[in-house]
């Protein structure tokens, strides 16, 4: 039998909407969303988003009473293991608070699950970026009450790691990878038996710099820089998760901009991706070392994998350690699609959000 899923995956400024026969994409659009709708709150923009996926549906005559299942993107949620999550009222209770933080993801499940419930489907999520297998070892920091936390691309990073572990004919959970995604931020994760058991802090610059996060800094030299110019936390996340990286080094967050300048020459344009390269080499290495050298493959994934000059550049000081593989872009409404047809076959068991 067809499972046939409907995919939401909800952006600040667009609505993606795709439907799924088993794992085939037949349709699919990313819905503008008006300016007028963009500047209101999000819980307000509720109505809006919900029509336009409604059209979506009736543009291509998808009944939906005959869906099996809607599967939206995991929004700002307590840390979780991965998997796929049944849409329950605790997880809509803590996405409509946003006592994890606000974003436009938080609305997917919350549409998703608006538009199941009347109709008898189930609502899923799967993978949400607040994944947290970290092992106990990696959250420990020099200062008491300070730990490290998993916040990464998890949806894009496990759906690469699983489709890697297929074409070795193994399971993801019988290999270990390591996973660089690499777009707006940059996150490296060590995937240990299909559990990510360390991963950089993706949103508030953790990790390599990217074309919008300062990456790690010195840790005196940050402390200095809030102070002498007496900054808010606020600002401080501003500086180091929207504005850093190649919006500070070179006044835009125009990744393929920097490397055209590098590639005619500009010296220092060449130096920002030479040290990107480095960082994102050393991210490598420290996950190396967390896998104890046990390692299946190296695979690069997301908007800046399409950069060969990138990948040729971070080449040499990490191929000594495995194979490298690269899987340009990000398929997240697939992703998506996939976690709810694991659970349609079976393959995979729905978990409850607690």
């Amino acid at each position: 039998m067809t499972v046939k899923i409907l995919v939401l995956n909800l952006g600040s400024t667009s609505t993606k909407v795709a439907y799924f026969e088993d794992l085939q994409e037949i349709h699919a659009e990313t819905l503008r969303l008006a300016t007028t709708e963009v500047s209101r709150p999000l819980i307000n923009q509720g109505p809006a988003r919900l029509k336009s996926i409604y059209a979506f549906l009736d543009k291509y005559g998808i009944d939906v009473v005959n869906l099996d299942a809607i599967s939206a993107r995991g929004g700002l949620l307590k840390p979780v293991d991965g998997g796929t999550y049944k849409v329950n009222e605790r997880m809509l209770e803590d996405l409509k608070s946003s006592g994890s933080g606000e974003h436009a993801s938080n609305l997917s499940a919350i549409l998703a699950h608006e538009i199941a419930s009347e109709y008898g489907i189930q609502a899923t999520i799967t993978d949400p970026i607040v994944v947290d297998e970290l092992m106990d070892e990696v959250r420990v920091t020099g200062i008491k009450g300070l730990e490290r936390i998993s916040i990464f691309h998890a949806l894009n990073q496990k759906a690469v790691a699983r489709d890697y572990a297929a074409r070795l004919n193994r399971r993801y959970e019988d290999v270990n990878l390591i996973v660089v995604h690499m777009g707006g931020g940059i996150t490296v994760g060590a995937h240990q038996k299909g559990r990510v058991i360390d991963v950089n802090d993706g949103l508030y610059g953790d990790g390599p710099m990217s074309p919008t996060r300062s990456g790690a800094l010195p840790n005196r030299a940050l402390a200095k820089y809030i102070f002498d110019n007496g900054l808010t936390l606020e600002e401080v996340e501003k500086s180091i998760s929207k504005e850093g990286g190649f919006i500070s080094l070179r006044g835009t967050g125009d990744a393929l901009k920097v490397e055209e300048e590098a590639l005619s020459g500009d010296q220092h344009a060449l130096e920002v991706y030479k040290a990107l390269s480095v960082q994102i080499a050393k991210e490598v290495g420290s996950r190396a070392a967390v896998l104890k050298g046990d390692i299946d493959g190296i695979l690069f994934t997301g908007g800046l994998a399409y950069s060969d000059f990138l990948i040729d550049l971070i080449r040499p000081y990490i191929e000594f350690l495995g194979g490298i593989h690269v899987y340009p872009g990000e398929k997240e409404m697939l992703a998506l699609a996939q976690g709810a047809y694991r659970v349609a076959s079976g393959e995979e068991v729905l978990k409850e959000y607690e």
